[in-house]
């Protein structure tokens, strides 16, 4: 089963997200801040990361640089999701390591296109 890192601190987000998840078989674990979000990452694993830019603790820009800085979580996909829309926010999150970057609100088609994309299929 692939396991899958949300990481925001929107409630709203993390359980429309973590339902849709579930029900399509995934593994999932939640962090709501950027520390969190880095601990979990290294103790979990997980095949991929949703990761909010707006963060407490820690920004998801310095979450992303953290994990690909860290040679076991380097290769793991980091999709941004966020309210913003300015180019430059998009190629920052790029810059740093990020996969990919969808905005908010995103449709089940964005997220199981993102699942198609980086993982393939669910073992």
């Amino acid at each position: 089963m692939k396991k899958i890192l949300i990481v925001d601190d929107e409630k709203n987000i993390i359980l429309t997200l973590k339902m849709y998840l579930k029900k399509n078989g995934y593994d999932i674990q939640v962090a709501t801040n950027g520390i969190e979000a880095l601990d979990i990452a290294l103790e979990y694993m997980p095949d991929l990361v949703f990761l909010d830019i707006v963060l407490p603790k820690m920004n998801g820009y310095l979450v992303c640089e953290a994990l690909k800085d860290e040679a076991l979580t380097k290769n793991i996909p980091i999709i941004f999701m966020s309210a913003k829309t300015q180019t430059e926010d998009i190629e920052k999150a790029l810059a740093v390591g990020g996969s990919d970057y969808i905005t908010k609100p995103f449709t089940p088609d964005q997220i199981k296109e993102i699942l198609d994309k980086y993982l393939k299929e669910v073992q």
